[in-house]
Order: C-alpha cells, then sequence, then structure tokens
C-alpha cells in the first residue's frame, strides 16, 4: 500500500492515461463492427431476395443463411466490444474522481444529505451527512443499499467490540485489494443500480400459470421448431414448395405474437425495471463470487452468495433472461428468433420460473451486496488516506479515550495535531478565544471515535478507545414552524441527552460545546453548573467547551473535572497556534477584533 498521497496520485494518474489509451484502440475497433454488420445485413437481404425470386434456389438460400450467421457473429462481437468499452469509460471516471477527492473535491459523490437528522445523538453536530460531509468523503457506493448500510455504519454505534474488529479486518484486507475495488467502484456508471428494490416481490403461482403459459405443454413448441425447420429442408430440396415454410414462418409467428403479447406487456410494466435493476448487480456478484477472501466477515457476506441457490447462478441466468429480452429491440432479430427458436414463448416461462425459483432468496443476497458495497468504500477512503491508522479497540464498560497527534479528517495537511486523553467519569472544561479552535477539536474527538466504530482508521498517530455511548450537543437551532424558541431547542437537546444516557448503559461520552447559549450570563453559568453537577452523578465523561471562564472553577477541589485551554497571542494581530493545553485561557479576542474594525 502507497504511504504518501503523491504516490496515490500518480498512481490513478498513470491509469487514466493507460485506460484512455485502450478506450481509443476499442472505439476504432467498433467501427470496423458496425461496417461489418452493415455490410452483411444488406448482403443477406439482396440474397434472400434473390431466392425468392426464383435464382439459385438451394446455393442463394445457403449464402442467405451464412450471411446472417456471419451478421450475427459480428454483431455479437460488436456488443462484447461496446460493452468492454463502456467498462472502461466507467474505470477511467473512477479514477479521475478519486484524483479529484485526493485534491479535496469530493463533489462527484453522494452528500447523503437525505440521512441528515438534527435530534440525532451526534450526526447532525459532527457533520455526518450533507454537503463536504463524512459521508460524502466516505461514500463510493454503487447500489442505494450499500449507501444505506455505510449511513447506518457511521450514525448507529455497535455495542459490540467483536463487530468492530471483523470490520477493521475486512476494511483491512480490501485496501490491499486495489484492483478488485476499482473493478467494483466503477459499476456506479450503471444507471440500473439507482432503481429501488425494495417492492421486489415473489409472484404468486396462479399468476405464474395464467401468464405465462405454464400449463400448454412445451412439447408443442419444440414441435413446432422442429416442423418449421424440416419445412425449410424439404422446401431446399424440392419435395414442397418455398411457399410452405414461408407460411409456416407467418403463422409461427403470429402464433407466438398472440401468445406473448399480454405476458410481456405485464413484464414490461411490473417486472423490468425491478430486473434491471438486479442485472447491475451480476457484475458486483460475479466480483464477490472469483475473490479469495481471507477475513471473517468477507467470507461470511461472501457464503452469503452461495449454496443451494447459488446467487452467481441465478445472477447468470438473469442475464440471459435479459440479453433475450434486450434482443427484442432489434425488429429482425426478434422475427427471426421468433421463427426458428419461439424466443418470446420461452422468455416468459424463464422470467417466471426465474422470479419463483429466486424471488425469496434476492433480499438476503442484496443485503450481503449492501455490506460488501459499504466496507468497499470504507476501504477505498482508508487507501486515499495513507496517514491515517487503525485504533486499538479497548475491552471493558468504561469509558477509554487516549489519543495521540489527533486531527480533524476535513482540515487536510493544514491541521494541528493534539494528543488527548478522557479519563472515564471524568470532565474537561476547555476554554478560549474566538475562532482558537474549540469546536473543530470536538469535532475532532467526535468524528474519530465514529470512524473508529464503524471498523475505519482514525486521523491520528495512535488511538485507543473503548466501546460507549456518545451524545453530542453543538449546534441546537430554534424551530419557528413549531414555535421552538433558540433556549427552548437547547432544554429539549439537553432532555434527550439525559435520556439517552439512561437509554445507553453502561457509560456515555457527552461532548457540549457552550451550554445554555440562549439566556443571560449569569443565569447561563448557573445552569450549566447545575447541569453538570447532575449529570456528574452520572456513568458519564464529558468534553465542554465554554466561553465562561468562571465554569473553570468547577474543578476547584474537585479531581473530576480538568481545565484545558486554547490560548493566543494578542500583538499587532492574533496568533492562533490550535494548540490544547492546560490550564484556563487568558486572552481573549473579540474586543480586540471589534476595536480593529471600528478603526478601519
Amino acid at each position: 500500500m502507497f504511504k504518501e498521497k503523491s504516490e496515490i496520485r500518480d498512481f490513478y494518474n498513470g491509469n487514466v492515461s493507460r485506460l484512455a489509451g485502450e478506450i481509443a484502440s476499442r472505439k476504432m475497433r467498433n467501427r470496423l463492427f458496425v461496417a461489418g454488420e452493415l455490410a452483411s445485413f444488406v448482403a443477406a437481404v439482396i440474397a434472400f431476395v434473390a431466392w425468392a425470386s426464383g435464382g439459385l434456389r438451394a446455393p442463394l438460400l445457403i449464402l442467405a443463411l451464412l450471411l446472417l450467421v456471419v451478421y450475427a457473429v459480428v454483431r455479437h462481437f460488436d456488443i462484447s466490444n461496446m460493452r468492454k468499452t463502456e467498462h472502461l469509460e466507467s474505470l477511467r471516471a473512477y479514477y479521475i474522481k478519486e484524483t479529484e477527492a485526493l485534491d479535496g473535491n469530493y463533489s462527484s459523490f453522494d452528500d447523503g444529505n437525505r440521512y441528515a437528522d438534527s435530534a440525532h445523538p451526534f450526526s447532525f453536530d459532527l457533520d455526518l451527512f450533507g454537503i463536504g460531509s463524512l459521508f460524502q468523503r466516505v461514500c463510493r457506493c454503487v447500489t442505494p443499499g450499500g449507501k444505506t448500510a455505510l449511513a447506518n455504519a457511521l450514525s448507529v454505534l455497535p455495542h459490540d467490540k467483536n463487530i468492530i474488529l471483523q470490520r477493521q479486518d475486512a476494511v483491512s484486507e480490501l485496501t490491499e485489494m486495489e484492483e478488485w475495488r476499482a473493478e467494483w467502484n466503477s459499476n456506479v456508471a450503471s444507471d440500473v443500480l439507482s432503481v429501488d428494490l425494495s417492492e421486489w416481490e415473489t409472484p404468486s403461482s396462479e399468476s405464474l400459470d395464467s401468464s405465462s403459459g405454464r400449463q400448454r405443454p412445451p412439447v408443442i413448441a419444440y414441435l413446432a421448431i422442429v416442423g418449421f425447420i424440416t419445412s425449410v429442408v424439404l422446401a431446399v430440396i424440392g419435395i414442397v414448395p418455398s411457399s410452405v415454410p414461408t407460411m409456416w414462418a407467418v403463422a409461427q409467428l403470429g402464433a407466438v405474437v398472440a401468445i406473448t403479447n399480454r405476458p410481456l406487456r405485464r413484464i414490461s410494466q411490473g417486472g423490468e425495471n425491478l430486473l434491471r435493476a438486479l442485472r447491475g448487480y451480476i457484475p458486483l456478484v460475479e466480483l464477490v463470487d472469483n475473490a479469495s477472501f481471507k477475513s471473517p466477515l468477507m467470507l461470511s457476506l461472501s457464503s452469503q452468495l452461495q449454496g443451494d441457490d447459488d446467487a452467481m447462478e441465478a445472477f447468470r441466468e438473469l442475464r440471459r433472461i435479459l440479453d433475450g429480452y434486450d434482443r427484442r429491440g432489434n425488429l429482425l432479430g426478434m422475427v427471426l428468433f421468433n421463427i426458428l427458436f419461439l424466443s418470446d414463448y420461452f422468455l416468459v416461462r424463464r422470467y417466471h420460473r426465474w422470479r419463483a425459483r429466486y424471488g425469496a432468496r434476492v433480499g438476503q443476497w442484496l443485503d450481503a451486496i449492501s455490506e460488501i458495497d459499504s466496507l468497499v468504500s470504507m476501504s477505498t477512503f482508508r487507501f486515499g488516506h495513507p496517514e491515517t491508522v487503525m485504533p486499538v479497540i479497548a475491552d471493558g464498560d468504561t469509558v477509554v479515550y487516549d489519543a495521540r497527534a489527533l486531527w480533524h479528517p476535513f482540515l487536510g495537511a493544514e491541521a494541528v495535531s493534539n494528543d488527548f486523553t478522557i479519563g472515564h467519569l471524568n470532565y474537561y472544561i476547555i476554554t478560549g478565544a474566538n475562532m482558537a479552535g474549540k469546536s473543530t477539536f470536538l469535532r475532532a474527538i467526535g468524528i474519530n471515535y465514529i470512524l473508529a466504530m464503524s471498523g475505519m482508521p482514525v486521523f491520528a498517530s495512535e488511538m485507543t478507545v473503548s466501546v460507549f455511548n456518545l451524545f453530542t450537543s453543538m449546534r441546537t437551532t430554534d424551530d419557528l414552524q413549531h414555535g421552538i424558541s433558540y433556549f427552548n431547542a437547547e432544554l429539549l437537546r439537553l432532555k434527550q441527552l439525559l435520556q439517552s444516557i439512561s437509554d445507553n448503559p453502561p457509560c456515555t461520552l457527552i461532548i457540549l460545546d457552550e451550554i445554555l447559549k440562549g439566556t443571560n450570563s449569569l443565569d447561563k453559568l448557573n445552569g450549566s453548573r447545575m447541569f453538570l453537577e447532575a449529570v456528574s452523578t452520572m456513568p458519564v465523561s464529558g468534553v465542554i467547551a465554554t466561553h465562561d471562564l468562571e465554569l473553570s472553577h468547577m474543578a476547584d477541589g474537585n479531581s473530576r473535572f480538568h481545565n484545558y485551554c486554547f490560548e493566543i497571542e494578542l500583538g499587532e494581530s492574533v496568533t492562533y497556534n490550535y494548540k490544547i493545553t492546560p490550564g484556563v485561557a487568558k486572552n481573549q479576542n473579540a474586543t480586540y477584533l471589534l476595536k480593529r474594525i471600528l478603526r478601519s
């Protein structure tokens, strides 16, 4: 794995250039295939017309059929080449987007704003969702379910250490599988993956029988095919006139259209979009099927795609069904295949048999793919951040948070790192001037804990944390629509905090930025003291940022309260070092900066 971002950037740019050359070569090949298709098709039509007009009957018919075979072969290679070209273009787009992400441009990725919830215990305060959020920086998911799984991994803290360790192993394993991840992530270009699959249902046996024609004996269909081919052979050798296979073909085509028109229309209305959505999962299932995983979580997830009703077998059959459905878009192909093979009849039968056999397993398969999808995103994020480390997950039912050189992941190379340790049932009052770094530091503590709990690496040189409940209150807002003032909103948030402590034993870490900002200074101080004294009797540790220096006196005579600060230097300008140190801040900058504004 690369150790520097510059090495990753060179790697990505090299792949972009290589793929551009391959794409150009395949597009040239595509033009040759199109010319071959056109030539063979026109020649086949001419040969058929000459045969029908009474020329050299047998040779012309054989020539026409051979030309149709040539057309079909060239068409096959053309489609294969186009699909490969599209895949290479998607792969190139993936590397371009990853290069942009290295430079801090995440606009190409889903921001997950739909998952944002201002009432969530911590996601709103820590910028987990929305433009520029942690979700947008991590998400490379190519399935709707994968995005939801990733959102859950970030916003729902696990209570079991083993879950985190299994995710860590899976993320570490996938991080080393760069080519495999690139193939997975390049499938994001497929529009079918955006279709909602939540309404998938297995049809009833009654609907299968009535719409698919299963009650009609297939033997009749096979006899019809053999009969038509026999009539063609007899016409070629002159035993029957050419009008016999012609009339047979017309009758056979009419019968197929009459029998399949209604069920095909039902498929188009109710099942085609779902099937096309599932088609987008085929390359993902193939990637899982061909991979050799070693981590327990990846082995477990991949095993869910195997068994008596193997997912790979099911999705390959699905591909054949959809390929047959797509051939109906080619009028000549639809006519010929229906005459020769009754293709629409067998297509309808295969569609319903597929849903009857595999429909009940689809949900399980998609859940497994979604979980893998989220893990691929996490590992891609780790690959792009070689400066991160995997945290150590500590045992026990106490708050453990010990970080060396911790910084906020959104700040990039300019971030100032800090060492910080949070002891069980201890409280840390952090003072400092405006813009000195208090709020950013609080968010760095929280967001790195979220990364640790999700199984991802953290932005620190070392970090050890235990599994505990987290609650933050940093961005309380009023709600005019529901008549909730700012102060009332703060009270409701603190009430929610107390409920969260009660509902999530055994221990909680609270991160608060300015308690009771919506009231006057004295009332704020008294209320803040009262609140902290109350929660200090609970199984809670806390980090609290405040401008109220008087709150620091809570550490007087109480060994569980500690004072830290972000100090600034005042001179001709304000100097910020963004380093946290023990003690209480001495310098403030509001009056200083306001005077400079008034003098300007």
